[in-house]
């Protein structure tokens, strides 16, 4: 009998839409203060800017709501895709702040979002990070090493010429 793993359902909701596209605008709109480089958001940022755009458009989307919440919507989003597909681009791409000891302590306990063992902190702006975003293509002879251009060593070969 073979083990049968559950598919990811990757299909947002069309609120997980909406939400993933003012987290998007929110992330262009984080001053620097709120950021790590360019591309990396401070989750707490990100939310407090969400709050901003919604407060000043009359926005609904975050009525209600906590940065508690919110880190549970992006926990979950960072599963899903555009178009549910396992290649489509992903909703939003977590990562965790490596370099603590230069950054804003309270930032980064803010944004600390745990998860299974995996601990995230930002999210990356979708507007300079477009590979992470960018919909995903399976490639076989990307995913496997062409030994025939040497990309690969030979088992108990040696590198200097015979």
């Amino acid at each position: 009998m073979t083990a049968v793993s559950p598919r990811l359902d990757r299909i947002p909701s069309h609120n997980d839409l909406e939400v993933a596209r003012l987290a998007h605008r929110a992330a262009a709109n984080v001053p620097a203060a709120g950021r790590f480089g360019d591309r990396k958001v401070f989750i707490a940022s990100l939310w407090a800017t969400m709050q901003d755009i919604e407060a000043h458009t009359g926005g609904t989307l975050t009525r209600g709501a906590t940065l508690e919440h919110f880190k549970a919507w992006l926990l979950r989003s960072r599963l899903l895709t555009a178009d549910g597909t396992e290649t489509s681009a992903r909703l939003v791409v977590l990562c965790r702040a490596d370099l603590v000891a230069a950054m804003d302590p309270t930032l980064v306990a803010a944004s600390e979002t745990i998860t299974d063992g995996a601990v995230f902190h930002f999210a990356l702006d979708p507007g300079v990070a477009r590979e992470e975003y960018a919909p995903r293509t399976r490639s076989l002879e990307s995913a496997v090493p062409n030994i025939a251009l040497g990309r690969v060593g030979r088992v108990g070969g040696s590198r200097r010429a015979a």
